[in-house]
């Protein structure tokens, strides 16, 4: 009898423990399907995602930030969104406060409220990589005005990104020693709002150990590239005539298509 009682008790307690154990675990996030989802994030924030049709193992994430006065969905307009199926990436459109991102200098509630942006749009990526498959070697951010700019100070305080496309925007934190990555600035040479810094790139020059930039010039279009170690390039692009915009077709320079082209050639060695 004291035999079975205590088998009794074992079994009951080894019971026990297992549902205590099962009640702890965490339910893993539901993966993301193809199409376009947006995702609540703490602080009332969400952020919008676009995963392609047919993905072929781990994808590029890109991450696309909006300009100052603007919403996930204007950074939906910047051209990157119809290549998703097609080039198979992964495009992720966070919103920022009150239309604004905290690049150090500027801009908006954001930089006035000192908001953590590295850290919440850091938490962004790791979220998507929690629910899709991504390749961390091929991580990149592109973003417009403020949001280049803020997509200068991720380069500059992070080591999540293969390669960076600020477009009308410079460097508004320190930034004496960014981790190296692959860059391509383009921006307008008649723009008054954010106007064109030649030296924003210069601290990834010196990080990619670059060799001295080639010029070449079509219609309005100047490239200097600067082909560096390890594969990695520096790009800068400016064009004739345009102001505080992202550059189309009609302006020489298909933005969105030539910065996904320059993505997919540069990935973290």
């Amino acid at each position: 009898m004291r035999t079975a009682v205590a088998a009794l008790v074992l079994l009951l307690g080894a019971t026990l423990a297992g549902c205590t154990g099962a009640a702890h675990v965490a339910a893993a996030p539901a993966q993301l399907k193809s199409g376009v989802h947006v995702i609540s994030m703490p602080g009332d924030r969400t952020v919008t995602v676009h995963v392609p049709k047919h993905l072929d193992g781990p994808a590029p994430l890109v991450l696309v930030l909006h300009e100052f006065g603007g919403v996930a969905a204007t950074a939906m307009g910047y051209g990157f969104d119809p290549l998703v199926d097609s080039a198979g990436f992964v495009a992720v459109y966070p919103d920022g406060i009150e239309g604004s991102w905290n690049a150090g200098g500027c801009c908006g509630t954001a930089a006035e409220s000192g908001k953590d942006d590295v850290a919440f749009l850091t938490s962004v990526v790791h979220k998507v990589e929690a629910r899709t498959p991504i390749d961390p070697k091929r991580v990149y951010v592109a973003g417009f005005s403020n949001g280049a700019m803020m997509s200068y100070r991720l380069a500059c305080e992070t080591k999540l990104f293969a390669a960076i496309a600020p477009i009308s925007g410079d460097v508004e934190t320190g930034c004496d020693h960014p981790t190296a990555a692959s860059v391509m600035h383009i921006h307008g040479l008649a723009d008054t709002e954010v106007t064109f810094d030649a030296s924003s790139d210069e601290p990834w020059r010196t990080a990619d150990a670059c060799r001295p930039p080639t010029v070449t010039q079509a219609a309005r279009v100047h490239r200097s590239t600067a082909e560096c170690a390890d594969d990695r390039s520096v790009e800068v692009v400016t064009v004739d005539g345009l102001a505080h915009a992202i550059p189309t077709a009609a302006d020489g320079f298909d933005a969105a298509a030539q910065i996904w082209a320059f993505f997919a050639a540069h990935p973290r060695p």
